[in-house]
């Protein structure tokens, strides 16, 4: 009996070992699963670091694209800093996934993107510096409750602005062939503006000749009018986006907008947005500033 238990103990450690063995970090599925997935002629970093079973974490990262006709048959280098992967859905994405089933989730960072891709320097001609640029994405799709929560979508241009979206709508699958009937439950969008309109506005005032003032008046102008029949919420909500476009040489901070439809709200009620009061009361909208100044938005123009 003794050597029964014996024998059977040394094969479930030989089946451990094994399994031991088999498993793989995130970095190593990288390396094998997703990168030569990868339309790149070459892809290469300085260090590597798995982060659990689902990430890794490169450094000094260097793209290079093929040439292409887009690209005036001429390749394209992409650097960037550091790439940090918490969690992957990497079943989803290897070459032998199903192609009706969408990656469930991802927690990643492009952190210092550069290149010599003409997308890179898309803004120069508005006197906006090449710097370099970060992304973040966190989202998971719930395939059961078919929910869609977007933790964080975030593009920052280094020095110039910043833009944040996060939300969460019912009716979305993970079969990315299913016809699903999407409906928002939240959503919010942060704008942070620390040069960026102050650069840009004037030059694309100048393309259509004109000034940014002008631009800018038109805005509040239709502000004010959609003000004219709205209610203390509302206005008090147009105030501080109202504000924010008036102080588009120096925002005082960033502006933060928000939706929470009522369960009833969807797209087909977009008709009625121009009732007293629906903006707020149907479809939830909210915005903050803290440079807000009351009574803004039936203002109008500045003087």
């Amino acid at each position: 009996m003794r050597a029964i238990f014996a024998g059977l103990g040394s094969a479930l450690l030989v089946v451990g070992l094994a399994a031991g063995a088999w498993a793989q970090d995130g970095l190593q599925r990288f390396e094998k699963e997703l990168k030569p997935q990868l339309e790149l002629k070459s892809f290469t970093y300085k260090t590597g670091t798995a982060v659990g079973t689902s990430g890794f974490v490169l450094t000094d990262v260097v793209a290079v694209v093929p040439a292409d006709a887009a690209s005036g048959d001429k390749e394209r280098t992409v650097k960037i800093d550091r790439i940090a992967v918490d969690e992957l859905d990497f079943d989803r994405l290897k070459k032998d996934a199903k192609d009706d089933e969408a990656p469930r989730f991802a927690k990643l960072k492009f952190e210092g993107m550069t290149g010599d891709d003409e997308v890179f320097a898309a803004l120069a001609p508005y006197g906006v510096p090449k710097v370099p640029v970060d992304i973040a994405l966190d989202y998971n799709i719930d395939g059961k409750e078919k929910v869609l929560t977007l933790r964080t979508l975030e593009v920052s241009l280094r020095g110039q602005g910043k833009l944040t979206l996060t939300l969460v709508i019912d009716g979305i699958s993970d079969k990315s062939s299913a016809m699903d009937d999407g409906k928002l439950r939240t959503a919010s969008l942060t704008l942070d503006d620390t040069g960026l309109l102050a650069k840009v506005l004037p030059a694309m005032a100048k393309e259509e000749k004109t000034e940014a003032r002008e631009i800018v008046d038109t805005a509040l102008a239709m502000i004010a009018g959609f003000a004219a029949l709205q209610g203390p919420p509302t206005l008090k909500a147009l105030d501080a986006v109202a504000s924010f476009i008036g102080d588009w040489k120096a925002p005082k901070g960033p502006l933060a907008l928000g939706l929470k439809p009522t369960s009833k709200a969807g797209l087909e009620d977009l008709d009625k947005i121009m009732k007293p009061n629906a903006l707020v009361d149907l479809f939830g909208f909210s915005a903050t500033y803290s440079g807000t100044r009351p009574g803004a938005a039936k203002a109008g123009p500045g003087k």
